[in-house]
């Protein structure tokens, strides 16, 4: 299994100082990655998970290339009708440019209805602007005179470069639990990338992913099954309300459970998603990153 965590670059613990010393910390203990969340308002209703500020996050994970030289960059999630694909496409290509072909470029739709008002986007149009996104990245990517012509966007003649170093493209991981965010990832990912799956969750949805794979003729090799999930480790047994909130004990066997049923990668927020981490503050996370650097990853490594 490999291993990401979330930069503190929103909430209770974000700061300039913390996001370069977790960046640094995850790659001297051995994570393979290293995440970044995607809101640029947060509304009212939101402001008790997300707290009342979030860095900008492609700006945050362009701030660690130079600090970081093996742990990957990810993005979990850019939500694509947010930002023009142009832009996106060329900020994430200097991204992997810059980083000597270190992202891993997380894309999905959305769910935050009034943060699309508050942008002036189409929030019933979200599932068909992502898609329409994703084909633009890979175009310009991929393509030395890159052409276009979707329902949203459209262009020709025009150079987009420099393309990614990452050869055809970064991973594109899908996030969205839904089946249409399954689909999506099938047709134009590399990875699904839901959030806060359980293990029987998980082979159910290797059952579906299959099933579009063959319906699509599609091979799965090198697709991946990536999810994102709340970790925090305790001295004492709480009854693991969700798997990785436990001793290491515990959290040693959910990790068995996630991996046995198909989960070879997960990103790992250790200070927002549950009320059980509302009270991280900066150190407590660095400590607990620590702690499952050593005492839990050395037995899922590599595997």
């Amino acid at each position: 299994m490999k291993f990401g965590i979330t930069l503190p670059h929103f909430r209770q613990v974000m700061s300039a100082q913390g996001v370069q010393q977790v960046a640094r910390e995850a790659e001297s203990l051995g994570y393979d990655s290293i995440w970044v969340t995607d809101h640029l308002v947060i509304p009212d209703a939101y402001v008790e998970r997300f707290g009342e500020a979030m860095m900008e996050p492609l700006t945050v994970l362009a701030s660690v290339i130079p600090i970081t030289s093996r742990v990957k960059l990810g993005i979990s999630v850019v939500i694509a009708p947010y930002r023009n694909p142009i832009f996106v496409a060329k900020s994430l290509a200097t991204m992997d440019v810059l980083s000597e072909g270190r992202l891993i470029a997380g894309v999905a739709s959305g769910w935050c209805r009034e943060e699309f008002e508050y942008l002036g986007v189409s929030f019933q149009e979200r599932g068909a602007l992502t898609d329409e996104a994703i084909q633009l990245y890979k175009e310009i990517w991929t393509r030395d005179r890159p052409r276009f012509q979707g329902r949203y966007w459209q262009f020709a003649d025009l150079e987009a470069k420099p393309q990614p170093v990452q050869k055809p493209h970064p991973p594109i991981w899908v996030g969205g639990n839904s089946p249409r965010g399954r689909r999506r990832a099938v047709e134009l990912g590399d990875a699904w990338h839901p959030t806060r799956i359980r293990a029987p969750e998980i082979r159910q949805a290797w059952e579906h992913i299959r099933r579009l794979a063959e319906r699509q003729g599609r091979d799965l090799k090198g697709f991946s099954i990536a999810p994102r999930h709340p970790m925090k480790l305790y001295d004492h047994s709480i009854g693991q309300p969700w798997p990785l909130l436990g001793t290491v004990d515990e959290v040693k066997v959910a990790l068995e459970e996630l991996s046995q049923a198909g989960a070879g990668y997960l990103v790992l927020d250790t200070f927002y998603s549950l009320k059980e981490l509302e009270g991280e503050s900066l150190d407590t996370m660095r400590r607990t990153l620590d702690t499952f650097a050593r005492q839990v990853m050395p037995a899922f490594k590599d595997r």
